[in-house]
Parts: C-alpha cells; sequence; structure tokens
C-alpha cells in the first residue's frame, strides 16, 4: 500500500471512529435524560414556597467550601436543598429554622459538605444533618413517584439541562398545575416559580430530603 492510499484508509478509520463515538455519547446522553409530566388530577401546591437566588448579593461570592467555585456559579443544588429544608420544616442541629441558603452555604462549608471541587457529598451531607436523602437516577425513578413525593410534603431536587449551554442545573419542584411541574430555579432573576418545561420536561436526576426518624 502506497503512503498516499495508506493516509486515505486512515483517514477513513479516523472518520468511522469518530462518528460511531458521536452515535455513543448521542446514545448516552438521550438514555439519562427522562421526560416527565405531572398528572393533571394529582395537581399539588406548597402552603408556602422558598425561592432562594444563587446570585443573591447577601451571599454570591461565598465560596463552597475550599474550592474555587462560588454560590454565584455553582450554588443553585445549595440553593435547592435550603429551601426545601425551610419547605418541608427539617430541623438541622446548628441551623436556624429559617435559614437562608447563605446561612446554609456557611454551614456545610465548616462540616466539610463539599469536595474540592465544590460538589457537595450527599453521604456527608446525611452524616452531618441526620437528614436521610433518597437518590434516584431519572430512569429508575417509578411512574408518578413525583406526584407522590409532591402529595407526601415532599419537594425534590431535580437535575436538568440549561437549554443553551447543556450545563448541569438543580431546581426545586414546588407543586404542579395543569399537567407541568412548577420549579423554583436559582437562577431566575425575579422571586416567581417557572414550568419545568423551561427545561424540556427532561429530567436525569432526583434527591428527596427525607424527614429524619
Amino acid at each position: 500500500m502506497t503512503g498516499k492510499k495508506y493516509r486515505v484508509v486512515a483517514l477513513i478509520l479516523a472518520a468511522v471512529i469518530l462518528a460511531a463515538g458521536g452515535v455513543l455519547c448521542y446514545r448516552h446522553f438521550h438514555q439519562t435524560a427522562q421526560p416527565v409530566t405531572a398528572e393533571a388530577s394529582a395537581e399539588t401546591a406548597a402552603a408556602e414556597t422558598v425561592i432562594f437566588r444563587q446570585k443573591d448579593d447577601r451571599w454570591k461570592d461565598d465560596a463552597l467550601g475550599d474550592s474555587a467555585y462560588h454560590m454565584a456559579d455553582s450554588g443553585c443544588l445549595t440553593c435547592c436543598v435550603a429551601a426545601a429544608l425551610q419547605m418541608q420544616q427539617i430541623s438541622v442541629d446548628g441551623l436556624p429554622e429559617d435559614a437562608d441558603a447563605g446561612a446554609v452555604n456557611q454551614f456545610f462549608s465548616k462540616q466539610g459538605v463539599y469536595d474540592g471541587q465544590g460538589n457537595l457529598q450527599w453521604d456527608v451531607l446525611e452524616q452531618v444533618t441526620g437528614v436521610p436523602v433518597l437518590r434516584q437516577d431519572a430512569a429508575e425513578l417509578p411512574e408518578g413517584a413525583l406526584d407522590e413525593y409532591l402529595a407526601d410534603g415532599c419537594f425534590p431536587i431535580v437535575r436538568v439541562k440549561m437549554p443553551k449551554s447543556g450545563s448541569t442545573h438543580y431546581v426545586l419542584l414546588t407543586g404542579s398545575e395543569d399537567g407541568t411541574y412548577q420549579c423554583m430555579d436559582p437562577l431566575q432573576k425575579k422571586e416567581q416559580t417557572v414550568p419545568l418545561s423551561d427545561f424540556h420536561n427532561q429530567i436525569y436526576a432526583v434527591r428527596v430530603l427525607q424527614s429524619p426518624k
């Protein structure tokens, strides 16, 4: 085989490998996502929705533990946890009952709940708060589970993707109306809920805080 022919064959093989890799990534993305729709007959609403914005001036510059990340850029999950604690009236030793997202972040930072990359470690959170957390991938979610959680007074934290960038984000489900889930989105500038349809009704994982026994 001449050098020219070898290069042509190598380029073809490389293109095939890249195409195959692209298909695998595409499939993985769609296998991990789960479309969800609320039951129209099971409409729910929080008695009082707590909204925390990660870019709130009071804590936007606060670091997540010892990491280089801050509430403004990576505090969505902490905001959701703080709101869920209040809305479900879950008490945690060391935190006031009305602890806001800034206070919860400071508590988590002191207790080592974040890793070096600012990721919240659920096992550590359970240990330091005494709050059990139900963790499910979207593919494992039983049909109607989100409606059941809301009916029981639990507010699921769900992992979504930002519509334009595809970046991972977390929102808190606060109820449902006309077959659509309503969310507390920590990136919203206004203190109001938004429909899950803003994220194409696609979720990737669920976390539900449960009252300690």
